[in-house]
């Protein structure tokens, strides 16, 4: 979405293929400027036959594309084997750097292996992503290419009318201290130990709030384990949202504890605010732009990062609170820049940055 709000969309229109029947967040504003949804079934594993045929059926009505450009890994040799049917170009897009050992993450690793061999082309947030997905014969080829995942740099250029306009709307004084968080409700965002810093954090902090951002499976989970430890009132369910760059003004700490990641774009939206940032050592070190963002394990106890957030904390409440997106977007992470790079490999099939 991002990129298809700044795409120049008189030279390339998306539509969307997506596994859902119901509306959804986005549908609205895409059919707005000018996009269309397909909706299918989700690929559940025994309906592999059928979710073929509807893949083949979606191809034989609709094959007058430029480019089919893939995000979702389990599905992904299936579509782009379909659209290759009518001569499609195809690229295959790493998001994660997913190093899970479960038989779940096996059986998915063996059924998209065949996704490397089936691509024309490979995109990935960043090196270990591409070759947790695609393999390192791949990533070292002529057909891959980091694509960073870019931010409006500029919606995130941090200003105190803003932060004080969101702070009010939310119903928070200037004395209260804002934790932040913005991601999916799902196993690898870590949530629960996430709960747990901000646990141990209050205790120390009591005039505090945690901000969560976000929908997802396991958010009735999280609820659960926020009113078992008397938390209710400090911790605030937002949903998906469309003023993000104003709450990551509003906050004063980003904590970000995933158990893997590729280049998340929520942790590069929250550097541009210059917001400080605690993330887990899972996530690749490409995402660590400004020195206020700092890694430890997750394997930590929770009081670990509840210790170092109130030192990070002290230490930013001692200086004012800069403007980082132009550092950002020298970084690489401008989203101007990463729509420039997908409409041309888009329109000419040509590698990104020849």
């Amino acid at each position: 979405m991002n990129v298809y709000r700044v795409i120049d969309r008189s030279q390339i229109q998306f539509d969307f293929l997506v596994h859902e029947q119901r509306e959804c967040d986005y549908d609205t504003e895409i059919e707005n400027l000018g996009g269309r949804i397909f909706h299918i079934q989700r690929l559940l594993g025994p309906n592999y036959l059928s979710y073929t045929r509807e893949c083949r059926s979606f191809f034989a009505a609709h094959h007058n594309y430029c480019a089919v450009h893939v995000h979702i890994g389990s599905c992904a040799h299936i579509v782009i084997n379909e659209a290759h049917r009518y001569g499609l170009f195809s690229i295959a897009h790493s998001h994660s750097t997913d190093a899970s050992v479960s038989l779940t993450d096996a059986l998915f690793k063996i059924a998209t292996f065949s996704t490397r061999f089936l691509a024309d082309y490979f995109l990935a947030c960043s090196e270990q992503a591409g070759v947790a997905r695609f393999g390192k014969s791949v990533v070292s080829s002529d057909r891959f290419r980091v694509l960073n995942n870019g931010i409006d740099t500029e919606r995130y250029r941090f200003n105190l009318t803003s932060r004080k306009a969101t702070r009010d709307e939310l119903g928070i004084d200037d004395s209260t201290i804002v934790l932040c968080h913005v991601g999916r409700f799902a196993k690898e965002k870590n949530h629960r130990y996430l709960i747990d810093v901000f646990n141990k954090w209050i205790q120390t902090m009591p005039k505090s709030i945690l901000v969560l951002v976000g929908r997802g499976p396991l958010e009735m989970d999280i609820r659960q384990k926020v009113e078992s430890l008397g938390l209710g009132d400090k911790v605030y369910f937002l949903g998906v949202r469309s003023d993000v760059p104003g709450i990551l003004m509003a906050a004063d700490l980003f904590l970000f504890p995933s158990i893997f990641e590729g280049i998340p774009i929520a942790l590069i939206e929250a550097q541009a605010t210059g917001l400080p940032c605690i993330i887990s050592d899972a996530i690749s070190g490409n995402a660590r732009l400004l020195p206020s963002t700092i890694c430890l394990p997750i394997g930590l106890d929770p009081n670990k990062w509840s210790e170092l957030g109130t030192q990070l904390l002290t230490s930013q409440q001692s200086n004012n609170r800069q403007d980082c997106s132009s550092s950002v977007r020298e970084c690489g992470f401008d989203i101007r820049d990463t729509a420039l790079e997908l409409i041309r490999l888009y329109s000419t099939h040509q590698l990104i940055g020849d």
